[in-house]
């Protein structure tokens, strides 16, 4: 079993990354499918993946959106893991 849920937050263009986000993963063909959730100032995205969390992508929109805040929260075969990024680098990891 693996489930990940990714959170966008922060004061800015949430709407702007989500539109971007979108258009990245539209044209990965290796990209999971996942649902996408909306609050007041966060964004979630969820994973069932098979591959994995798409990292690569959520790095790419958010290099173009420096003041958002990437948080990704994984459990795999028991195992939890987070990751954070912001301005399109990995800052925070945890197994």
């Amino acid at each position: 079993m693996f489930a990940a849920v990714v959170r966008v937050t922060g004061v800015g263009r949430l709407e702007d990354f989500r539109e971007r986000l979108r258009w990245i993963m539209v044209r990965d063909a290796d990209a999971e499918a996942y649902t996408e959730h909306h609050a007041d100032g966060v964004l979630e995205y969820r994973f069932e993946p098979k591959l994995g969390i798409p990292f690569p992508a959520f790095a790419q929109a958010s290099a173009d959106f420096p003041e958002l805040r990437v948080e990704a929260q994984w459990t795999r075969d028991g195992i939890s893991g987070r990751a954070v990024i912001e301005s399109g680098r990995l800052v925070e990891r945890s197994p």
